[in-house]
């Protein structure tokens, strides 16, 4: 089976790759998928919850995961992040993202959790992490010392955001050795305009990009 929209990938067999690989799922969290998160604004929440959405097919990838025990990592990101500024940029940006809100410490933990449709189908034994860096689930997270513990070379990686995290996942996986594959169909932006010209981008310089049918169909 052909892998990756650009022809440097065609003479590699996408059925080499996930017979044994990880899930990576990015920003599952209220945060994002929430109507009620604090980045709502975007629509991202809406766009994912349509009929046959991301939502929707991260959940059908991940049953596709389990069924291959593959092993999975949901990766979380705290938005409203101002006990984390190391320099002045930090504090600014952080204090303008919060502006206004008068947020508790439990909403806060509500911001950043798992959505209530991932929490049901995490299992004992997934990764489960917030990551404290900037928008590189690599940093400030137990993910790649968790994966060489799971010995898996290939890396199947979708979520959100696409053009921030999603891309800087798959950039660093190949940086460490990976075999990062990302899911187009299973991913969305902030902005949707931004989805194509993100996936080109990713398939033409780091990683294969694939869509749910190709692996689970």
């Amino acid at each position: 089976m052909a892998i990756g929209r650009h022809p440097q990938w065609s003479d590699l067999d996408l059925s080499d790759f996930v017979k044994d690989a990880a899930l990576l799922v990015i920003d599952p969290s209220n945060g994002v998928l929430h109507k009620d998160g604090a980045q709502s604004g975007d629509g991202l929440w809406k766009r994912a919850r349509a009929e046959n959405g991301s939502l929707e097919k991260i959940l059908r990838l991940v049953q596709f995961a389990r069924e291959r025990n593959f092993p999975v990592a949901w990766l979380r990101y705290e938005y409203l992040r101002q006990h984390y500024p190391a320099t002045a940029l930090d504090t600014a940006q952080y204090d303008y993202w919060y502006q206004n809100r008068r947020w508790t410490p439990d909403q806060k933990a509500w911001e950043g959790a798992l959505i209530d449709e991932i929490a049901e189908v995490r299992e004992e034994g997934d990764l489960d992490s917030v990551y404290t860096s900037f928008g590189n689930v690599f940093l400030g997270s137990p993910l790649l010392a968790t994966l060489n513990t799971w010995r898996t070379r290939t890396l199947i990686i979708c979520g959100y955001h696409m053009d921030h995290c999603v891309e800087q996942a798959a950039r660093t996986a190949r940086d460490f050795g990976f075999i990062p594959l990302v899911v187009g169909d299973c991913s969305g932006a902030s902005d949707p305009a931004d989805e194509e010209s993100t996936l080109k981008r990713v398939d033409a310089n780091w990683a294969p990009v694939i869509q749910l049918a190709d692996i689970v169909d």
